[in-house]
């Protein structure tokens, strides 16, 4: 993978890389881990894209970590058309795109089988995250708890308006719960 890091100092606005890219999308930078969006940073390329600067609106922080990489923006440059010759410069750079995009996913390091390991936990935590959601949602637990709900309710609601008066009858006056007309 292309990369390079440097610790901001809170003056310098200005970095440089060295790496191939073929677009100013091809080079991201992260702060302190931080993805920013390209539109945070200018890139300012070599002619022939072999490296060039990028520049922040104001310094970054000074001790902040800023990592300048290549990732290949996977999307098609040149567009061949059915009826015009196709150019050998065009061909050969967009095999080059290509091999640099191969390039990029070979050069992340990971290891296979501990790859496995979390993929196969995260996979059974959504199966088990996915049976519980739908088990409450099939009528076990929120159709439970809304009979419950309306049982309690059917129970206290004619409690209270007796205690109170009906809507159409004053209160009582005798006890100490009057409220007068509701």
């Amino acid at each position: 993978m292309y990369k390079i890091s440097y610790t901001g100092d809170g003056e310098n606005n200005e970095f440089v890389f060295t790496f191939p890219f073929f677009q100013d999308e091809d080079v991201r930078v992260c702060i302190d881990n931080v993805l920013l969006d390209n539109t945070q940073y200018d890139v300012n390329a070599n002619e022939d894209f072999s490296g060039g600067l990028v520049v922040f609106p104001s310094a970054p922080e000074s001790g902040k970590q800023i990592d300048i990489f290549r990732q290949i923006s996977l999307n098609r440059i040149i567009d061949y058309q059915p009826t015009i010759k196709i150019d050998p410069e065009d061909l050969n750079s967009d095999f080059n795109f290509l091999l640099a995009a191969f390039q990029d996913f070979r050069n992340i390091d990971i290891d296979l089988s501990e790859w496995a390991n979390i993929h196969d936990t995260l996979l059974t935590q959504i199966h088990y995250a996915i049976q519980t959601i739908e088990d409450k949602m099939s009528g076990g637990a929120v159709l439970g708890l809304y009979n419950n709900l309306l049982n309690v309710l059917d129970g206290a609601l004619p409690k209270l308006i007796n205690d109170y008066g009906s809507v159409t009858e004053p209160a009582d006056t005798e006890n100490n719960d009057d409220y007068g007309s509701i």
